[in-house]
């Protein structure tokens, strides 16, 4: 990799940036625990005050590294969990829909839809550039548990077709990525990615997705909730 993989390959693994304490008080959290693993997860967690005291280390430490910009701000936090009762894949795909906080007419929106009583739009890939998605590993994540795959260097395409998708994924392969309980993987929404089911639904895999993005959006757009 180059000495800035964020921008070249639009992805970066960051290990060990949550410590043990942290990590263990937020493993433990009602709304993150395993409580039976009845669903796979959440997109509502920013409303939570351990979400927003988790925002504020990660934004330290992100800036620290020069991956974040100043006047970033959290949108969204949302729980990925694995389990055995809920072992599931995701197609390739990039993150195209962010959240805000009323449906408005303009012409470079699209996409409108609605999850979890909150408005989502797809906005251009101007302001999708400027975002970027930070995943917090409260478990391990190794090979067979279902990791994420990226494919290094699609976010630089702007928003692609299936066709295209599926022949930047033969032209430059997908990287898998495994972590251990505190590790951090940034990325940026475009970069195209997938996962496959565990193949060991015994265990788990939880993983806090938290999307950043500029405080003001643009567009007439507004966040439904920015920490």
């Amino acid at each position: 990799m180059t000495d800035n993989p964020l921008a070249s390959e639009g992805f970066q693994r960051i290990g060990n940036a949550i410590g043990s304490r942290v990590l263990a008080r937020t493993a433990a959290q009602p709304e993150v625990a395993d409580s039976g693993d009845a669903d796979a997860g959440t997109r509502e967690l920013l409303q939570h005050a351990w979400c927003r005291d988790l925002v504020a280390r990660l934004r330290e430490g992100l800036r620290a590294a020069r991956v974040l910009d100043d006047d970033a701000v959290a949108v969204q936090c949302t729980l990925f969990r694995k389990s055995e009762a809920r072992n599931w894949k995701v197609a390739l795909h990039q993150d195209l829909s962010i959240p805000v906080a009323r449906r408005i007419a303009h012409p470079a929106l699209s996409g409108w839809s609605l999850k979890q009583d909150r408005h989502f739009v797809q906005p251009p890939t101007t302001l999708l550039e400027r975002m970027l998605a930070v995943r917090v590993h409260l478990d391990a994540c190794g090979a067979g548990d279902g990791p994420l795959r990226v494919v290094p260097g699609s976010h630089c395409h702007g928003r692609l077709s299936p066709e295209t998708a599926r022949g930047l994924r033969a032209a430059h392969g997908e990287v898998e990525c495994t972590a251990r309980p505190g590790d951090l993987l940034i990325m940026r929404p475009l970069l195209l990615h997938a996962s496959s089911k565990a193949v060991r639904p015994s265990g788990r895999r939880r993983v806090l997705h938290f999307l950043f993005g500029p405080r003001d959006p643009g567009f007439s757009l507004r966040w439904s909730l920015a920490i």
